[in-house]
């Protein structure tokens, strides 16, 4: 099955404390120095599959983003809006805008700090998407769950044999998307990821991720993308 994929990359990753976007930040010990960003689009990049990568950037660091991608031909940068999902619309009205993709086209949204997104996961959308039509990726909870109050006190407890701590890549039919961000922007929402948005007109699917997916948000992350990009390096060579 043929896709496209949009990467929104427009976060400033505050809580990363550097001085540029995260995903700019070069992987510790990385065998290619790939940066986050570089290791993400390389795994989609080099799935025979991928159509198109669209990349979502913010505006003031284009030359940066552009140096670090310029060797990716498949890569198409568009500039990135104030939030995530306004930076996601954008992206997928550069698909909707080209020429060689019909409505029915299967496109993937995945966060470009989750760079250690491996070949199974994607599989397992890609599966999910021709099953069901619009799916996310996603791991069981393991442990307890509760809700609290204003004060920490807990309320309840809750099952956690249906609750799933939902990852990227997410899958849709291009048009179901694109129509599931219009409906957003003219209704005034906005949601945390697109499974959640699309859910408002169709019905999602959960399929299995993988515990290596982890979004990078604080610094203590990058050791264990270090981690789980040796295994993979070592994983690849063995092929």
């Amino acid at each position: 099955m043929v896709y496209s994929v949009v990467i929104p990359a427009a976060g400033s990753g505050a809580r990363m404390g550097a001085s540029v976007p995260k995903v700019l930040l070069q992987i510790p010990e990385h065998p290619s120095d790939h940066s986050i960003l570089m290791e993400t689009v390389a795994t989609f990049h080099s799935d025979p599959r991928c159509r198109h990568v669209i990349i979502c950037y913010p505006a003031s660091f284009a030359e940066d983003f552009g140096a670090q991608l310029g060797h990716f031909d498949r890569v198409q940068l568009v500039a990135g809006g104030q939030t995530r999902q306004e930076s996601v619309y954008k992206g997928v009205q550069a698909l909707i805008a080209r020429d060689d993709l019909g409505s029915s086209s299967v496109v993937l949204v995945h966060d470009a700090a989750r760079c250690c997104v491996d070949r199974v996961t994607i599989q397992n959308v890609l599966e999910g998407v021709a099953n069901y039509g619009a799916v996310t990726a996603g791991m069981p909870a393991v442990d307890s769950l509760c809700r609290v109050d204003d004060s920490a006190a807990v309320l309840s407890y809750l099952d956690r044999s249906t609750i799933f701590m939902v990852q990227t890549p997410q899958g849709f039919i291009l048009e179901d998307l694109y129509a599931a961000h219009r409906q957003a922007l003219h209704e005034g929402i906005e949601a945390t990821d697109d499974a959640s948005l699309v859910a408002r007109i169709r019905s999602v699917h959960m399929v299995v991720g993988n515990k290596a997916n982890l979004k990078v948000t604080h610094p203590g992350d990058m050791k264990a993308v270090e981690f789980y990009c040796s295994k993979r390096e070592g994983a690849d060579e063995g092929d």
